[in-house]
């Protein structure tokens, strides 16, 4: 290869690395925005697990429950419905402790939080967190705890929109995975009444979905019994264009119903993908007859409250600069051992580097510090990888052969060894991720991503090895290799 194809074709590979790593890196405000609009980079727009962003905490009451402070602001004839409980410190209706022949239920009635918080729990473990907690907490009262996943910027309200987004989110969250209630078929988004399901289905509705499920970025598939199918079709004969499949009073917006394509399934749209899976789980939920017995407080924001990274405040900004410091000395320290072929090899590293980033913000998985190291390992992996090639190359050059037999004859003796460490790496972080939950499960994708961005980059090392030493004259130089037959390459 020429030097002027040379040139262009590493010009073109630092040049991609460079600017992806600018976009990654570097975070500004929008021009001509005066300064109400930002560009957040890849780094500071990844979500972060609890340890750099803190926990969200929110306890959620079931309608008849208050608080002390709830009480006070209540109307003056809501009051008269409730009973002080000293032993909980909770205003609670008197019905919901009592009936009417005066027998007492309470115990009942907390029985029945206690499975709602069961049913909850298991909603928020299809989220993927990293960690979280559902708990029962003054008998009556759901303490919920799980990760901000705030992105960086977000949690540092860089840009006001972002971390209000962010906070929506989370609120959407919870109201999602707190719904109380089965299915209902309806013929407008409003609060009304107004239902397609007639009272002959009524009772039975609910029975007719198995499961959900998110298909793309914001598609939602309902899984239907044959039973179910063949009803649902029956049902929206007479119906009119428009229907919205309800989960307690929120709705989800069926298409046209003239052109529903009902076997097997029943598809639709969440309006925002940030909301779809929490749309696919709770329905799934209900779908699975995981249905609360209780409604709960909507108004989730007076009780949200978010903690301090476990960590401490700048735990993040610490550990990117320890990233940093080991990505330079993996891109570095080779050089001075294999000289220009070490340069080589910084490239691949800043690659990995890059590829992984935008991976990880792309997949929207959330990163711990877990998530961190299995990067990281995933770099040692492409490193050693490079190494190991690199080594056996020299063992070869010192026997007498030349630089292009010996790069033949070193990747064909490593090939295995590299290719068997890289498939075992492959099936565990793929088990990981499939088996696994939370932070295990998230560790999984990252390092399966890691795994095979190594191989594909153990391959990009060969030929731009190739490519930037074809016009150098002394490639044993250019490696750092010696030889111990004196031959003219």
């Amino acid at each position: 290869m020429g030097k002027i194809k040379s040139a262009i074709i590493t010009a073109l590979l630092v040049a991609a690395i460079i600017v992806l790593a600018l976009f990654a890196t570097i975070s500004c405000d929008v021009p001509n925005s005066d300064g109400t609009k930002r560009y957040n980079s890849f780094i500071s727009s990844i979500s972060l697990g609890s340890e750099f962003t803190g926990d969200a905490i929110v306890t959620v009451y079931p309608e008849g429950v208050m608080t002390e402070n709830d009480y006070r602001l209540a109307k003056k004839d809501d009051k008269e419905k409730y009973e002080y409980v000293e032993k909980v410190g909770l205003y609670i209706e008197k019905d919901k402790l009592e009936d009417e022949d005066g027998k007492d239920i309470s115990g009942e009635f907390a029985e029945s939080v206690k499975k709602d918080a069961e049913i909850i729990s298991d909603r928020f473990s299809k989220k993927g967190y990293s960690s979280y907690s559902v708990s029962v907490v003054d008998t009556y009262g759901i303490k919920i705890t799980f990760p901000t996943t705030f992105s960086y910027a977000a949690y540092k309200n860089y840009d006001k929109s972002v971390h209000d987004k962010a906070l929506a989110k989370i609120n959407t969250t919870i109201t999602y995975l707190t719904l109380e209630g089965g299915f209902d078929l309806r013929t407008a988004a409003t609060d009304s009444k107004d239902s397609i399901v007639t009272y002959k289905y009524r009772d039975e509705f609910n029975s007719y979905f198995q499961s959900a499920k998110t298909v793309n970025r914001n598609g939602i598939k309902i899984k239907l019994t044959k039973e179910g199918a063949e009803k649902l079709k029956e049902i929206i004969k007479s119906a009119s264009s428009s229907a919205y499949l309800y989960v307690a009073d929120t709705p989800l917006r069926l298409p046209d119903l003239s052109e529903l394509d009902i076997e097997k399934s029943l598809g639709f749209t969440s309006p925002d993908v940030s909301f779809a899976k929490d749309c696919a789980i709770i329905v799934d939920s209900v779908a699975r007859g995981n249905i609360l017995s209780n409604k709960y407080n909507s108004n989730n924001t007076a009780t949200l409250v978010t903690t301090t990274p476990v960590y401490g405040e700048y735990a993040a900004i610490y550990l990117a600069c320890l990233v940093l410091f080991i990505v330079l000395l993996a891109a570095i320290v080779p050089v001075f051992k294999y000289k220009k072929l070490g340069i080589v090899n910084a490239i691949m590293v800043f690659a990995y580097t890059v590829i992984i980033t935008t991976a990880i913000l792309l997949t929207g998985v959330e990163l711990t510090v877990g998530g961190i190291f299995t990067a990281l390992l995933g770099l040692a992996l492409m490193s050693f990888s490079n190494f190991f090639t690199f080594e056996a190359v020299r063992r070869e050059t010192a026997v007498g052969r030349t630089i292009g037999a010996a790069v033949k004859l070193g990747y064909k003796k490593s090939l295995f060894g590299v290719l068997d460490v890289h498939v075992i790496l492959l099936i565990a972080s793929i088990l990981m991720a499939l088996i696994g939950a939370g932070e295990l499960a998230a560790c999984g994708l990252i390092f399966l991503i890691a795994t095979v961005a190594s191989f594909v980059l153990y391959w990009l090392t060969r030929f731009m090895w190739y490519v930037i030493s074809s016009p150098v004259r002394n490639k044993f130089a250019f490696c750092g290799f010696e030889r111990e037959v004196e031959e003219d390459d």
